[in-house]
C-alpha cells in the first residue's frame, strides 16, 4: 500500500511543478523580450547621440578650419577690393646683427599688413614662432646689408615669406611668378629701423 499512496503524492508534487515551470518559463520570456527591447532601444539612442556628436564636431572643425589656418592645409587667401587691410605691431625687437662687420645692433618696429581681419587669430596663435624667426633673420644679417633702401626692402620680403611659411603659405618657388597674395601676410613695413 506504500506504493499506491507514493504514486498519488508524486502525481500531486508534479503537477504544481508543471504549472509553475509554465509560468517562469513565460516570465523569463517576458523578461528576454524586455531585455532585448531595451537593449536595442539602448544601442538606437547610442548611435543617435554618436551620430549627433559627430556633426557637432563636424561643425566646430569646419568652423575652427575657418578661423584657424593649419600649416599644410590653410584656407585661401582672398584679397576683397574695398576692404581695408590689417594692420598688426608687433613688439620691438632688438637684435645683435652678424658679427662680420663688429658689433652692431639692430632696432626696429615691424608692422605686418595683413589681407584680412580673419587671419588676426591665426597671427596670434603662431606669435611665439613668428618673433622667433624674425629674430633668427634679422640677426643674420649684416650691417652693410641694411643700410642701403634696397636692402630694407629685400628683409621686407624675405620677412613676408618666413611668417607666411610659418603660418602654412610657403612662398612659390623661385622663378615662378605668384597672380595672387601668397599668403596672409601681405607686407612687412618697418614703423623704425635704427642700426648702431
Amino acid at each position: 500500500m506504500a506504493k499506491p499512496e507514493e504514486k498519488p503524492a508524486t502525481e500531486a508534487s508534479a503537477e504544481p511543478t508543471a504549472g509553475m515551470s509554465k509560468k517562469a518559463k513565460l516570465l523569463i520570456l517576458v523578461l528576454v523580450v524586455l531585455l532585448a527591447l531595451s537593449l536595442a532601444a539602448a544601442g538606437a539612442l547610442t548611435l543617435l547621440l554618436i551620430k549627433q556628436r559627430a556633426a557637432a564636431s563636424s561643425e566646430n572643425d569646419t568652423a575652427h578650419a575657418a578661423a584657424t589656418a593649419q600649416p599644410g592645409n590653410p584656407p585661401p587667401v582672398v584679397v576683397t577690393p574695398g576692404v581695408p587691410p590689417v594692420f598688426v605691431t608687433l613688439d620691438p625687437f632688438v637684435v645683435n646683427l652678424a658679427p662680420g662687420e663688429g658689433e652692431r645692433y639692430l632696432q626696429t618696429i615691424i608692422v605686418l599688413r595683413l589681407a584680412d581681419a580673419k587671419f588676426d587669430p591665426v597671427l596670434k596663435q603662431y606669435l611665439p614662432e613668428v618673433q622667433h624667426r624674425i629674430n633668427l633673420l634679422l640677426s643674420s644679417k649684416l650691417p652693410s646689408e641694411l643700410v642701403t633702401p634696397q636692402g630694407r626692402e629685400q628683409l621686407a620680403r624675405e620677412l613676408t615669406d618666413e611668417i607666411n611659411r610659418v603660418l602654412g603659405y610657403p612662398p612659390p618657388p623661385p622663378g615662378q611668378q605668384a597672380l595672387g597674395p601668397t599668403g596672409p601676410v601681405q607686407a612687412v613695413l618697418f614703423r623704425s629701423f635704427i642700426i648702431q
